[in-house]
């Protein structure tokens, strides 16, 4: 019998690659809040998170063997002023999710971010202490506390990744492109690591981890450190597109309303004994990120 997965969020930029990638192994549902969208690798079913009968109904009606939850409110500088909508979304509806991953007997992987940590350091590893600086941080580190104590043998994966979304989702590497072909300049961080995943190689992992039968925390990085601006410039390099136009500049001449962290590189030490798949260096994901442009803009 073909395994159930079901992914929250699933219209948005991990939930949407998520569901192509898992479809020839699993039945795949998807979840959506207000934006629907018609992929044919799954079935969608609207759900808000922070309704918990709802959440708990659901679940109740697919049963699903696996939950990928990736449905949360992830603009940094809209949760700095909306505190109280983040934790509701991102603590409590992440409670919701765990407690009805539970009562179905669902294994569960909780997304969520290398921002829990407050970049004094770098190249975190799993052990190292969460000291997020941020609203969004905050409550992402509240939502792992709530799968740590529902869900004890669940997965949760901190990872930065980028890839091919949704047309209206660009991510970090699809705005540097698009800029870049539009002459556009852009001005990239010297002083902000971090260890970016291309999209695909990070499903692949998680699924690989889920096969495996493992728990706890997971940091899923590429395989290098590097700043933004680096990482703009590697894009670029792979596209032949001008490098000139990516210019240094340092997170302190921007006025964000939420604090950053300024090295949330990820360890993956533990990851890379965990599983077989082998996690990209920069150029290698860049080079797959750029070989699946056209087949992935024309599934939009």
């Amino acid at each position: 019998m073909t395994e159930k997965l079901l992914i929250t969020g699933g219209s948005g930029f991990l939930g949407s690659n998520i569901a192509k990638m898992a479809a020839e192994d699993f039945e795949v549902f998807a979840t959506y809040n207000s934006s629907l969208k018609q992929m044919p690798e799954c079935r969608f079913v609207p759900l808000d998170i922070r309704d918990k009968q709802r959440v708990l109904s659901t679940f109740e009606e697919i049963k699903p063997t696996l939950v990928v939850h990736t449905a949360a409110l992830a603009d940094v500088d809209y949760c700095e002023g909306h505190a109280n909508e983040a934790r509701m979304t991102n603590v409590l509806g992440t409670e919701n999710v765990a407690l009805a991953a539970k009562r179905v007997g669902a294994k569960m992987i909780y997304i969520s971010t290398d921002s829990v940590f407050d970049g004094k350091k770098g190249m975190y590893v799993e052990e190292d202490v969460p000291c997020p600086l941020n609203v969004y941080a905050m409550t992402k580190r509240g939502g792992e506390e709530r799968v740590q104590h529902w869900l004890p043998d669940g997965i949760i994966v901190r990872a930065a990744f980028y890839g091919w979304g949704p047309s209206d989702r660009a991510s970090l590497a699809e705005w540097v492109v698009s800029s870049l072909r539009q002459g556009k300049t852009l001005k990239m961080f010297t002083d902000v690591f971090f260890s970016p995943i291309f999209i695909d190689n990070l499903v692949e992992a998680m699924i690989e981890l889920y096969r495996n039968g493992v728990r706890g925390i997971y940091h899923i990085g590429g395989r290098e450190r590097c700043s933004k601006y680096a990482f703009g410039r590697e894009i670029a390099q792979a596209y032949g597109l001008d490098k000139c136009f990516i210019q240094p500049s340092s997170i302190a001449e921007v006025g964000l309303r939420a604090l950053r962290p300024k090295d949330i590189s990820l360890d993956i030490t533990k990851v890379s004994e965990a599983i077989n798949t082998r996690l990209l260096d920069v150029k290698e994901g860049i080079a797959r990120f750029k070989n699946l442009e056209h087949s992935a803009k024309e599934k939009r």
